[in-house]
């Protein structure tokens, strides 16, 4: 065996790891969709600090992007988090509660670009790959989301009810109760 057989070229590692943790998240995002019919906060809140931390890097060093377009992009996150703030207060009017809904779609649209520009920036090795591998990385996410809104919508077949209380989480409406042993 070579050295490569055993270690696999850099950019089947740079694919294995960019589907690795995107797949990872996607898959969570799906669940919770799946079993809750909501995306959590958490969830946009992991990539409001990813995209901020992206930003900052990128204006302070000399990492990518290296764009102003790309970089006003990762604020999009930051955007939907003020509009989510102003959309919390007791006294808010309809025609705030519009504009945090619009905001609230374009960054759930704009989502791909900033997942890519994220990408792209922490693994820069990503933009330079073969047009497989990044198929490949856009199908485990596909894939990801998928499989886990389909485990979470029908979370009765793999999980019980104690299970989502064991882990803090709210009760689906279709989780299963366990009888206790007589």
């Amino acid at each position: 065996m070579t050295d490569e057989s055993m270690t696999g070229t850099p950019s089947d590692r740079a694919t294995l790891l960019v589907a690795a943790g995107s797949a990872t998240f996607s898959f969570m995002v799906g669940f919770n969709f799946g079993a809750f019919d909501v995306v959590f906060f958490d969830q946009l809140l992991v990539i409001w600090v990813i995209a901020t931390i992206v930003f900052v890097g990128s204006i302070v060093s000399d990492l990518p992007p290296n764009t102003w377009p790309r970089r006003l992009i990762l604020l999009l996150p930051s955007l939907w988090l003020l509009a989510a703030w102003i959309d919390n207060s007791a006294d808010i009017g309809s025609s705030e509660r519009i504009a945090s809904a619009l905001t609230l779609i374009v960054t759930v649209v704009s989502l791909p670009l900033v997942a890519w520009i994220l990408v792209t920036a922490i693994n820069t090795d990503f933009a330079e790959l073969p047009g497989r591998n990044k198929a490949a990385v856009i199908a485990a996410v596909g894939l990801s989301l998928i499989i886990g809104f389909a485990i979470g919508a029908r979370n009765d077949f793999l999980l019980n009810c104690d299970d989502f209380k064991i882990s803090g989480n709210d009760l689906p409406e279709n989780c299963v109760q366990v009888l206790p042993e007589q």
